[in-house]
């Protein structure tokens, strides 16, 4: 029955790069995990005068440690009771879609230059909200009704703005188009025949709703200026029509904005954390713990064409003779999962 599954004699199976706690890691996963971790070590080398060098082994390992990690963060969460709801795995990636739409970056493309694909960067989020979950169940937040008054105390920091622009190449595009629609000119058209920003021309130049730091400085610094403007002005929610600004001038272009509209954030546990920073450290800390709790448990077996496991120090390690049979050991991981 081994022979006839493809598995080596300690339960790894060929078409596998490791099993951890009987869950096969296929080396398809490993190869896209590895192209990414490639990927990552390219960008840190683009640097003038500095020569490319690639480790494809040590990105191998550095990938399986990484999906081990994954696994282990999984398989603890699920014993906590906390469930990973893809609605929400989701709304994280269309978050992250957004905010490179709204630095004028292309998705696509940005995953074809770092080398990764939209599974692993959704598996990274995945685990991320696990993490995040667990974190919350073990050092939970300050009842809500108290984050409310902090958030209302603090609504300058948090405030959201709904931002529509038209970017175009230069200076004298961006005057032209701001007369236009100072006139009165309809944005839908205007974008549509003006804008280079290929993510939003098609949808009146709209880019939704933006938090502070979630674009670049020039941009954030003109679209809260006209939040403050208009009847704009003193609004936390709702609908509303900022004046048109003037030329924005970022790496991207010249942008034209203006503010359709503000809100304050949803009470999740994103805006918890920044609510009360205080919880950080001690959930960090908490965090540790429980998955050095989870790993003291875990049996993880290697496919030996990746090395072999390092119970002592929780890595992927290169082997020390021929391919044999399968690493099999029961060890805790450095740290947990950070995606």
């Amino acid at each position: 029955a081994v022979l006839a599954a493809g598995c080596s004699d300690l339960g790894v199976r060929n078409q596998d790069a490791a099993t951890v706690n009987g869950v096969g890691i296929p080396t398809e996963r490993l190869t896209e995990m590895t192209k990414a971790q490639l990927g990552q070590q390219q960008q840190a080398q683009q640097q003038p005068g500095q020569q490319q060098t690639q480790d494809i082994e040590g990105a191998t390992r550095q990938a399986l440690e990484g999906l081990i990690q994954f696994q282990l963060v999984l398989d603890g969460a699920k014993k906590e009771g906390v469930a990973i709801q893809e609605s929400d795995v989701d709304a994280r990636m269309e978050q992250l879609k957004q905010q490179v739409a709204a630095q004028g970056q292309n998705y696509e493309e940005l995953l074809q230059t770092r080398q990764i694909s939209e599974e692993v960067l959704r598996t990274q989020q995945r685990v991320q909200l696990a993490v995040d979950l667990v974190a919350v169940k073990l050092v939970p937040y300050s009842p809500d009704a108290q984050l409310r008054q902090t958030l209302d105390e603090r609504k300058d920091d948090f405030l959201e703005v709904h931002v529509r622009h038209v970017l175009v190449k230069d200076k004298a595009a961006a005057d032209r188009v701001r007369q236009e629609l100072v006139q009165g000119g309809d944005w839908a058209a205007v974008a549509k025949e003006s804008s280079i920003d290929t993510q939003s021309k098609d949808k009146a130049g709209d880019l939704g709703f933006n938090a502070k730091g979630s674009t670049v400085k020039p941009f954030e610094t003109a679209e809260y200026k006209l939040a403050a403007q208009g009847d704009c002005k003193g609004k936390t929610s709702g609908s509303c029509e900022s004046p048109i600004s003037q030329p924005v001038k970022t790496q991207f272009g010249y942008h034209v904005l203006q503010v359709v509209g503000v809100r304050l954030p949803a009470l999740d546990n994103e805006l918890r954390a920044k609510l009360e920073p205080s919880v950080r450290n001690r959930r960090q800390q908490a965090v540790q713990r429980w998955f050095d709790d989870q790993v003291k448990q875990a049996q993880v077996t290697i496919n030996p064409r990746f090395g072999r496991w390092d119970a002592a120090n929780g890595k992927v390690v290169p082997r020390e003779t021929a391919p044999g049979g399968a690493t099999t050991t029961t060890a805790g991981l450095g740290r947990p999962a950070q995606p």
